[in-house]
């Protein structure tokens, strides 16, 4: 087994180990005061930090939370893998968000709900009018509305920059293209025959990824490789086959190839916001263009 692997494994065992261990000590402390209001909600601090900021009405809950159906099967768990968890946005008796604005950063919690009150934050459970969700929650951080408000307006004039390159790129090319609400440029390249792919449905593609520049970043066509000068002797050139609206895939390619039909070649200007946002990906730069020429060569 090779180190990357040894040290996921580990993690994966380190994070399990941490969850059990923090829900127990958790359970321990307040499964004796938990007393549901009058629409069955529960809260108790398992640990309070009031020096601490204290989160407010559009604040975002940045943490870990795991989430349990009779405080049994576990429907979802970020432990060791602290995401966004909630924007407090409706704090009403009856709604999650009332017990959100108790909790400060550094605080531990748990939550008991009504399993169908509270669906929205787990798609497709099968629960009864019994049924009680347990949110075991791990708050690390709270981004403020002003902050959010902040990076919202860069993101935005990022947005607006990039549209106007975009733009320029594909008219002075006197390309004939489409602009779509998401911001993607879809340019025609071949028409294909039949339907347009559609999500659900397998598709094979063979493509090429360049920057505005014309750096070529990724493909599976062998020539373009190697005039690219990013050749792997390692790698298999062939197509590449997924499923068409799989989350593993950037929104961009997803929603392009859903709009081409077999044997149909387009290219496609894809925005950051689109791409790989403001984090990027490996040797692709935060808040990169990119233009994806692809060609569709099978649907299943």
């Amino acid at each position: 087994m090779n180190r990357k692997k040894r040290f996921l494994l580990v993690l994966m065992a380190f994070s399990i180990a941490f969850s059990s261990t923090f829900i127990s000590g958790c359970k321990k402390l307040v499964e004796k005061e938990l007393t549901p209001n009058e629409y069955g909600f529960a809260f108790k601090h398992c640990l309070k930090n009031e020096n601490t900021p204290k989160a407010r009405l559009s604040d975002v809950v940045y943490g870990e939370m795991e989430i349990r159906l009779n405080d049994s099967t576990v429907l979802f768990s970020n432990f060791g893998k602290p995401e966004r968890l909630f924007k407090i946005l409706n704090p009403k008796k009856g709604n999650i968000d009332e017990f959100l604005l108790n909790l400060h950063v550094g605080d531990s919690a748990i939550i008991i709900a009504p399993a169908d009150s509270v669906s929205k934050y787990v798609a497709g459970i099968n629960s009864n009018h019994k049924d009680k969700l347990y949110f075991y929650i791990k708050v690390q951080q709270i981004i403020s509305k002003k902050e959010i408000d902040g990076v919202q307006k860069e993101q935005l004039v990022q947005e607006v920059r990039e549209d106007s390159i975009l733009n320029a790129y594909a008219s002075t090319r006197k390309y004939n293209f489409q602009k779509q609400e998401s911001g993607l440029y879809f340019i025609k390249i071949k028409d294909g025959v039949g339907e347009n792919a559609k999500y659900g449905q397998k598709v094979r593609v063979n493509y090429s990824v360049t920057t505005l520049e014309g750096k070529v970043i990724d493909t599976n066509i062998k020539p373009i490789a190697i005039s690219g000068k990013i050749y792997s002797a390692q790698r298999k050139y062939e197509p590449f086959e997924f499923v068409l609206g799989d989350e593993g895939v950037i929104a961009g390619w997803n929603e392009g190839i859903s709009l081409m039909k077999l044997g149909s070649r387009a290219k496609l200007l894809l925005p950051s916001k689109i791409a790989y946002g403001a984090e990027g990906y490996g040797i692709i730069p935060a808040y990169t263009s990119l233009i994806f020429d692809v060609t569709l060569v099978g649907i299943q």
